[in-house]
């Protein structure tokens, strides 16, 4: 069950606001739901004839489709801007103001059609697949038992009709994982495997030599790409996971020395053993 007010399920509600108020997003989140909750928000009438066109600092444009349901909004000004206010859960609407539209803009994209499987599904059906193309589907299924074959064909020319599908809406395909993408847009799945393995490398330089500074890094590995942040927060997991040996008393001298220089930022000359004795023993468990 939703909560439908604020967009976040009910039982973690309390959970997830918490956690969105404390990095100053829930006030964006619940804007966020704002345009996708506008038709159950408004009424089935008022969200088929109309749409959240911008939100700007608290005057809110909404898009009507007809200068009939222009007229009829205006009237209900007052009420509309209650509804929103109710919804986001504060006084943040300023303002209600309506501009005319021709139509209700095309929907996010082919990814959000995929939410509404049917709609999706009949939008697919109506592509036309050129003989070409049946031909050559044909060729690469006769590798398949003959039993499988025209299973191996609808899937074949279901996975055209949606590459074509995506081309006509201005996707272009990942050439590495092959995920559908925006125009000008990255791969974000792609691109944070590439972090992980770099973060993964330079945890295992700083392993191996924990007193390099970031200036370090930069001049010795420049061409691993690594950034100033990423190496914070490497030094921090590297920090955490040697705390929590300490804390289990499974640490060795070498893992006292690493955390010792890890956290004070010092070269190992310039540690003597009793201060890294007392520093460690600060983390250690008290039995």
């Amino acid at each position: 069950m939703t909560d439908i007010r604020k967009g976040i399920p009910e039982k973690a509600g309390n959970f997830i606001q918490n956690i969105l108020k404390k990095n100053n997003l829930l006030q964006s989140y619940r804007l966020y739901t704002l345009k996708s909750n506008w038709s159950h928000i408004m009424g089935s009438q008022i969200g088929r004839y109309s749409y959240i066109h911008d939100i700007c600092d608290g005057v809110i444009t909404i898009g009507v489709i007809n200068s009939a349901w222009m007229s009829q909004l205006f009237i209900y000004k007052r009420q509309i801007k209650e509804k929103i206010n109710s919804y986001l859960g504060e006084r943040y609407v300023k303002d209600i103001k309506f501009t005319g539209s021709g139509k209700v803009p095309p929907k996010k994209s082919i990814l959000w059609d995929e939410i509404h499987e049917g709609q999706f599904q009949t939008y697919l059906s109506s592509i036309v697949i050129t003989p070409d193309t049946i031909k050559k589907i044909h060729n690469e299924i006769d590798k398949f038992p003959e039993s499988m074959q025209s299973k191996m064909f609808n899937l074949f020319v279901a996975r055209e009709r949606r590459r074509i599908a995506y081309e006509r809406e201005g996707y272009h395909s990942c050439p590495h994982c092959g995920r559908w993408l925006r125009k000008e847009e990255g791969c974000l799945f792609c691109s944070l495997a590439v972090e992980r393995k770099r973060k993964i490398k330079l945890t295992s330089i700083l392993q191996e030599l924990p007193w390099l500074t970031w200036e370090d890094v930069l001049h010795d590995y420049g061409a691993e790409r690594f950034t100033e942040e990423m190496y914070n927060e490497v030094r921090r997991n590297c920090i955490y996971r040697l705390i929590e040996k300490v804390y289990h008393n499974v640490d060795t001298e070498e893992d006292d020395l690493f955390l010792a220089i890890f956290i004070t930022r010092k070269n190992p000359s310039d540690l003597e053993d009793s201060f890294i004795i007392h520093l460690v023993n600060k983390y250690r468990r008290k039995e």
